[in-house]
């Protein structure tokens, strides 16, 4: 029983982790973000672009609060990514091409924080 409540105690550390990660140094993610948009073309950033990546941010960490298992696929980040691009786009043309830019690069910032919690577990 007490080995449950550590595994427990541990998976709860690292969903904080994942999700301190997630939401840490958030001038610099603007700043990618920005650097993204110019290299595919899109001008810079709007307002709701910037609002969009916070709401992916948030509904991330919600969904790994939530998780009982932090081990993602590339199925469970192709069904996060369209999950999202369904729940937080518009059905604008612009809007939604800039929007899965915005959520590919929130999901690919996900992806890059879970392959640096696994290299420091091995």
């Amino acid at each position: 029983m007490q080995e449950n409540a550590v595994d427990e105690s541990e998976i709860a550390l690292v969903k904080k982790n994942i999700n301190d990660a997630l939401e840490a140094d958030y001038h610099d993610r603007m700043q990618e973000l920005d650097s993204r948009f110019t290299e595919l073309k899109l001008g810079t950033p709007v307002q709701e672009d910037y609002a969009l990546m916070r709401d992916a941010i948030s509904k991330l960490q919600e969904q790994i609060r939530d998780s009982n298992d932090l081990e993602y696929t590339e199925d469970d980040y192709e069904e996060v990514t369209k999950e999202f691009y369904e729940e937080l786009l518009d059905e604008v043309g612009s809007r939604d091409r800039r929007g899965k830019v915005v959520i590919d690069f929130v999901i690919d910032r996900l992806k890059s924080i879970l392959d640096d919690f696994e290299v420091g577990d091995e």
